[in-house]
């Protein structure tokens, strides 16, 4: 299993802009850091990022969906295989969604 050090991870988001404006990146970070040991395995990175899509104030699809993407998009950048297949991934964490 791939593993990144979270706080490569979170300065490559940073560096990158994952979240643009107007979307809270340092919410995510603090979620990441709550679920996430260093260095992190991709199943805590998905289910971090379920935790934050599941409470963000911003809880439509279209945008749970923008930053699915572009988080799974920053990271398998370095190797990682995030799913960016959204059914699938709401499907695995359903309970957080409910």
């Amino acid at each position: 299993m791939k593993r990144l050090p979270l706080v490569t991870a979170l300065a490559l988001m940073r560096r990158e802009n994952v979240l643009g404006y107007g979307f809270d990146l340092d919410e995510l970070i603090v979620i990441f850091v709550k679920y996430v040991k260093d260095p992190m395995s991709q199943e805590q990175v998905e289910l971090s990022l379920a935790h934050y899509l599941a409470k963000s104030k911003h809880n439509d699809v279209v945008h749970r969906n923008q930053v699915l993407a572009k988080v799974a998009q920053c990271l398998n950048q370095y190797d990682w295989q995030l799913s960016d297949d959204h059914i699938d991934y709401y499907r695995k964490y359903l309970p957080l969604f409910g």
